[in-house]
């Protein structure tokens, strides 16, 4: 079933837009999550001919839906069928030395969970699949069948944070012996029988939860590709410029605190190197010294934008 796209409602809209706003005008944006298009329609409202949106998206139905929203619009659009991982390159063959805005949406689109066939959700049946980019040669299918009793154990404890994750790894190698575990719901039951009961309902969410976050991250190379594209984002920030990250979960939101902290700490220059100016230049600030949360209604409204934590980073660097 087709989904209804412009159903999908941005996390956090107006505390983003609120952060990233243009100032002036010959803005870069760039949306490294681009999504169904939501934050970006709001952050180019006030965008003219001299403005430009850069998006950047894996899921083809995302950018050919975005195709179709900015077509037409009164600004330069260039959209890119990539992983924000590959930020660098992006740039590159736009010829883009400075971003002035940019946005990284780490969680996921409705529409993605929603389409039982992405293979996404323990709620919606559907084959084993949680790639965003169906180019990718390696699904989730692949990992639980393929994967050895440890490796899948560790898998979900390091990206999950499982407690049980041996019960479960050991649960899921003795069903597949039998026959490849292939549908989203049949793993789900797996998970749900290998937890004791009076753990299946703890802190609020469904016992699948972990193991399919963990799933979704290594089949998509989450971690790495975070860390590599903020850097890249980073590296690129024009004077002024402001990155904003939404992120979701223990693991995103301690990268994106690493490297935000590492950008702003001050240049340390080693003894005996001659240099002019200040030694320890202040490279950016950290605008959310806490970071900004949805609103309870906001939460009511939209469940899956209650884990969600906005960091937003401005330079002050002369150079990167």
């Amino acid at each position: 079933m087709t989904p209804d796209l412009e159903l999908h409602i941005p996390v956090m809209e107006a505390e983003t837009a609120k952060y990233l706003q243009p100032d002036r005008s010959g803005i870069v944006l760039v949306d490294a999550t681009l999504g169904y298009g939501g934050h970006s329609a709001v952050l180019t409202q006030s965008f003219g001919e001299s403005d430009r949106l850069i998006g950047i998206d894996r899921d083809a139905q995302a950018i050919a839906h975005c195709q179709k929203k900015f077509a037409g619009a009164a600004f330069q659009v260039s959209l890119h069928q990539r992983g924000f991982e590959e930020l660098e390159d992006v740039l590159n063959e736009e010829e883009v030395q400075r971003i002035d805005r940019c946005l990284f949406d780490l969680g996921f689109s409705s529409p993605q969970v929603d389409q039982g066939e992405r293979g996404f959700s323990f709620m919606r049946d559907g084959p084993l699949d949680m790639r965003m980019d169906q180019r990718q040669a390696i699904s989730a299918k692949d990992v639980i069948n393929q994967w050895s009793e440890k490796e899948l154990a560790d898998l979900f404890k390091n990206y999950g944070e499982e407690r049980f994750s041996r019960k479960i790894a050991k649960a899921i190698v003795r069903r597949r012996q039998t026959s490849d575990i292939e549908r989203t719901q049949e793993l789900a039951d797996i998970i749900i029988q290998a937890i004791p009961a009076r753990y299946q309902h703890q802190e609020g969410i469904h016992p699948a939860t972990r193991v399919f976050q963990s799933l979704r991250i290594i089949v998509n190379n989450e971690m790495e590709s975070l860390r590599t594209g903020l850097a890249s984002a980073l590296h690129h920030l024009a004077p002024g410029g402001r990155v904003a990250v939404l992120s979701y979960h223990s693991l995103e939101h301690r990268i994106v605190k690493e490297q935000f902290r590492t950008y702003c700490r001050p240049v340390i220059h080693p003894p005996g190197i001659p240099v002019t100016g200040r030694e320890d230049p202040e490279r950016g600030v950290i605008l959310t010294r806490k970071a900004v949360r949805p609103c309870a209604a906001e939460q009511s409204r939209n469940p899956r934008s209650r884990s969600a934590q906005l960091r937003v980073l401005e330079s002050c660097m002369l150079e990167n």
